[in-house]
């Protein structure tokens, strides 16, 4: 898909052409469920949400961005439907402020677009699970090993005809006189996973609740003004907290206002690029300071969930099963590790796939870095770049070796910030239009229309 001018995209929320899906028909005294990839979802739960983004009862006027950053905000009972709808406010964030700053450059809600719609798939838990289950529960060398003692367990894995799944031995059948007595081994990758989703859903929305309200509002302040002032910035800046963002400050919120404020009034567009970089950069700060918690926490998840299986109180294993037990739960966390490598630390851009354990490609049919940031002259931009080893001209060595930790992540993300700040496929619409029409309803899209 070409990417297309911000301009043309400004407020897919309100543009005319996606009005009339905005409207539900009456619903029944005994509506129907809708099922969606989340499950059920209520007709009337979903026409009460829809209602909070509608034009006030008695007018024509069509709600402000913020007002719909807020009812998304308000949206706590559904974290699949809720990630998408902060995916797309993102967008439309981004096509907003993409134009403030001058129709080039993307900023920090163009990047928050597609790392949120990267983390609606860990939300949703998209085919994980079963695989997970497959190999926690089928080994080949143990298929061997009980061979001859134990029954066989038809296993197949999600998408495998019925003709090429073989009968499997189930390494856990020998537990199974203990499985009724609370063992419960096999909920552990359900477990794991559910925990990962709450967690990811949970930092998803963290972040959007700090920074959605905030860039919403500096549209608000500045679209109307040729020339924002000093007026424009106090009024943004009114309400964040000075102080470090580990204590719960918002001091790097503030300067990155500042420079995204400087960004808008200069007519140099080296320098423009160069002070977008460095705002970008402090609110990625903030933000990975805002998540580490939950990140920190959705990794170690399988340590956690192994241990609240098997080591409650209660739960006492014969010793002669012990060392089997203890061997699948090296597994299982082998096997997480895994899936968290190959599934978490990815991110999908509109034509790449990143892996972010893995060194930065340049942009696909471009260089490493645009011209306006080939070299950096800004002095404090330089050197928030190389306390983070994202300086030079290289992006060797910056894929993340443990995405738990907050300078392996902050190493790579000022990378590819300051590597795709000029592409335009970022600009690109994160949803196609029959995805776009459900969301915009409140509706979780179905798979006949097409991936999320």
């Amino acid at each position: 898909m070409a990417a297309a001018p911000a301009s043309e995209h400004a407020a897919p929320f309100q543009e005319t052409a996606y009005r009339t899906s905005r409207s539900l028909p009456a619903e029944s005294a005994k509506p129907a469920n809708l099922v969606t990839r989340s499950g059920i979802v209520d007709r009337a739960t979903r026409g009460e949400r829809v209602a909070a983004v509608e034009a006030p009862s008695g007018t024509s006027e069509l709600p402000s961005l913020l007002d719909q950053v807020h009812a998304v905000i308000e949206l706590k009972d559904q974290p699949v439907l809720r990630n998408l709808l902060i995916t797309q406010c993102y967008y439309e964030l981004s096509a907003e402020l993409v134009k403030l700053l001058g129709g080039r450059n993307a900023h920090w809600c163009t990047f928050a677009t597609w790392a949120s719609k990267t983390a609606g798939r860990f939300i949703r838990n998209e085919e994980v699970p079963a695989v997970l289950r497959r190999l926690i529960v089928s080994d080949e060398d143990e298929r061997e090993s009980f061979l001859p003692r134990f029954s066989f367990t038809r296993l197949r894995g999600q998408g495998e005809s019925e003709r090429e799944s073989s009968p499997r031995i189930s390494a856990l059948d020998p537990l199974t006189p203990w499985w009724g007595h609370g063992l419960g081994l096999m909920d552990v990758p359900e477990r794991i996973l559910s925990e990962l989703s709450s967690d990811i859903a949970l930092g998803n929305l963290k972040v959007f609740e700090e920074l959605g309200p905030l860039f919403a509002r500096m549209i608000q302040l500045y679209r109307t003004c040729p020339r924002p002032g000093e007026a424009q910035l106090a009024a943004l800046l009114e309400g964040l907290q000075p102080g470090p963002s580990p204590d719960g400050g918002q001091g790097l919120l503030r300067s990155a206002m500042a420079q995204y404020h400087a960004a808008i009034v200069t007519e140099d567009r080296d320098k423009q690029a160069e002070l977008i970089l460095l705002a970008n950069a402090r609110v990625g700060l903030h933000e990975q300071v805002r998540l580490q918690p939950y990140i920190a926490r959705a990794l170690n998840g399988p340590i956690r969930c192994m241990i609240e299986t098997v080591g409650a109180p209660g739960r006492r294993l014969p010793e002669a099963l012990r060392a089997m037990v203890q061997d699948k739960l090296d597994k299982v966390q082998a096997l997480w590790r895994l899936a968290a490598t190959k599934e978490m630390m990815t991110m999908r851009l509109p034509d790449e796939l990143l892996e972010l354990g893995h060194d930065l490609p340049a942009p696909p049919g471009s260089p490493l870095h645009c011209a306006e940031l080939a070299t950096i002259e800004d002095r404090e931009l330089y050197e928030l770049l190389r306390e983070y080893d994202a300086h030079d001209h290289t992006t060797t060595g910056c894929g993340a070796e443990d995405w738990a930790s907050l300078r392996d992540r902050m190493s790579y993300i000022l990378e590819l910030f300051r590597s795709r700040q000029c592409c335009p496929k970022l600009l690109e619409r994160p949803f196609n239009r029959d995805q776009h029409v459900e969301i915009l309803a409140w509706r979780v899209p179905m798979p006949i229309h097409g991936d999320l």
